[in-house]
Parts: structure tokens; sequence; C-alpha cells
């Protein structure tokens, strides 16, 4: 994919209230070891939305984007929103309904799914190919939510947590914000978790993973022009620390390159973890404009994404609730 994609702005809502594992112990929807496996690495808790409802936290959200990051609604081309089925068991027409209110009268809206963890960078995939084929001035908003609505849908195997968030994205041609230099998505089916719907196991079973990830990681860099020397911060999605530290190996590279501490602050966000680890490391200051960044996600089922970009002047922004 080419370079001519700029991400225009990112609006993240994190909601304060927090969802302890003893908890989740406590109703019985974790046994004691399970409970103790998640805080021997450091998940005590994670963010989790009670009152809003997912349509609520898109919007909350693209509000608290285009109120920062102005745009004419008339630009916005596409709406994309990646997202797992558990989100919305809803009749309501979500799209439809942010379409109206924001009054983007000449957006194609559709959601993308299956991809797992890899959602959002899968839909700035499909972004830079949409936008490579629109007029100049045409933009696209990215759009994603995680919410359980159950409770058994937090637990992942002894190893992760989920928590709720939402973030919202704006990707453009003729936009001031970081420049995507590469992005690459893919899937490899040799990766898939046969066991895991039978022993709730979510662990990286096939070397294949690496292999792949090795080899998406390496494409995407020389696509932007870059090395690993190159970049400030690996951002990965929430996942194993062990997998992140085995791909540095395999990579040669020092794994203190991956930003690994977005399990222990906000658990597993599935589609969000990107965007709400990009937003704090830029928000605290460890992320500066100029510098390069990977982020890079990998899903169950061998899903695997990778966007290389460089940091713009201005700062994501935090959406809360009123």
């Amino acid at each position: 994919m080419g370079n001519s994609m700029v991400i225009g702005g990112t609006a993240v809502y994190v909601p304060e209230e927090r969802l302890t594992v003893e908890s989740l112990a406590d109703q019985g929807l974790l046994s004691q070891n399970e409970a103790a496996s998640l805080l021997g690495r450091g998940m005590a808790s994670v963010p989790c939305e009670k009152a809003l409802p997912s349509p609520d936290m898109l919007d909350l959200t693209l509000h608290a984007l285009l109120n920062r990051f102005r745009v004419d609604p008339e630009r916005v081309r596409y709406v994309v929103m990646p997202y797992l089925y558990y989100s919305f068991p809803y009749t309501k027409d979500v799209l439809g309904s942010l379409r109206r209110k924001y009054g983007f009268r000449q957006a194609v809206c559709f959601s993308l799914r299956d991809q797992l963890c890899s959602g959002y960078l899968m839909g700035m995939y499909a972004a830079g190919k949409l936008l490579e084929a629109a007029e100049d001035e045409a933009a696209v908003v990215l759009l994603t939510v995680e919410k359980c609505l159950l409770p058994g849908q937090r637990y992942g195997g002894g190893v992760l947590i989920t928590g709720d968030a939402c973030a919202a994205s704006l990707l453009g041609k003729r936009l001031a914000g970081d420049r995507v230099l590469a992005v690459r998505s893919v899937t490899d089916i040799r990766t898939l978790q046969q066991g895991k719907l039978k022993n709730r196991a979510d662990d990286v079973p096939n070397y294949f993973y690496f292999v792949n990830l090795a080899k998406v990681i390496r494409r995407t860099l020389a696509d932007a022009g870059l090395d690993f020397g190159d970049l400030k911060v690996a951002i990965p999605n929430n996942i194993t620390q062990e997998t992140w530290r085995q791909l540095a190996v395999l990579l040669k590279i020092s794994p203190e390159l991956f930003y690994t501490e977005g399990p222990s602050v906000s658990g597993h966000l599935n589609t969000c973890d990107l965007p709400v680890n990009y937003a704090r490391l830029a928000l605290e200051g460890k992320l500066r404009p100029g510098d390069y960044y990977a982020m890079i996600s990998l899903g169950n089922g061998g899903v695997i994404g990778c966007a290389v970009c460089q940091k713009g002047n201005d700062p994501p922004v935090l959406a809360r609730r009123p």
C-alpha cells in the first residue's frame, strides 16, 4: 500500500470504573487457580462500562473525535467499524444512526468481522485501499468498540481478562497527523487453534504464529523504508508478554522495543488494544512528534496486522462521560 494515508486524529474512551479479578472469583466466574494465574501476570482489574451500551460508547467517542479534530462531514466517504460479535445484540441501526446524527450524507457505512484482535489494523488497511480510489479530500472514520455483555466473556484462559473500551480514528490523504508509511493485514489458517473451545486455553501453540508475525513485520518495515533501529516503539495488542519476548528472539531485536504494559493496565481490549495503547504512550510523552512507531496485532486463527507510522503533532483525545 502507498504512503498517502494520514491518521488525522484519534479519540479513545476507557471507562473509569474497574472490574477486579477478585470480584469475578467471588461470583464463581473464575476458579481460585484461574484468579491466581491472572494476578500473577499483573492483571488485577480491567475497565468496565456498566451504564452505557456499546452504541452510546461509540457516540461518545465519535463526538470527542469530531469535536477535537474538525472535518467537514461531507468529506467523510466511509465509516468502517471492526467489532466482535458479542458487542451488538441489537436490532438498532448503529451505523445508520451515527451517519444521520453527524451528517455523513456521502458516507458508505459497513462493519468488519472475524478479524478478532486484528480488526483495527484490518480497518486501517481497508481505509487505505478505499482512499486510494477516492478523491484527495475524502476521509474515513474508523470506529471500534469492546463491551462484554456477559460476565463469562471476560475470561481468557488463565492468561487474559477482557475490559471495555471504545476508539475512533479519522483517516485521509489531506489531513495533518500521523503519517501511515505502510500497513499490511494477512490471515494464515495453519495457525487455527483447534482445541480452544474444548479446554478454554488461549495460548499460542503453533510456531507458524511467530514465523508469520516476523515475516509480516519485516515486510511492512521494508514497505516503509525503515528497519527496527528506526522505531521508537512497537505497540502490540494486549496478549501475553511471552509472545513478544519470543518474537524478539526470532527477530534478533531487544524485547524492550515492545510496549507490554497494556495487559496490566487495561487487560485485553480486543479491537481497542492498539488505539488505547497508542493514546496512552502519546499522552504520557513516550511517543513524540517525528517518532516512528509500529502497531502490531495477532488474533486467534492467524490474523496478523502491522502498520508503520510517524507521529504527528496533535495528541489523541480522551473521551469522557458528561
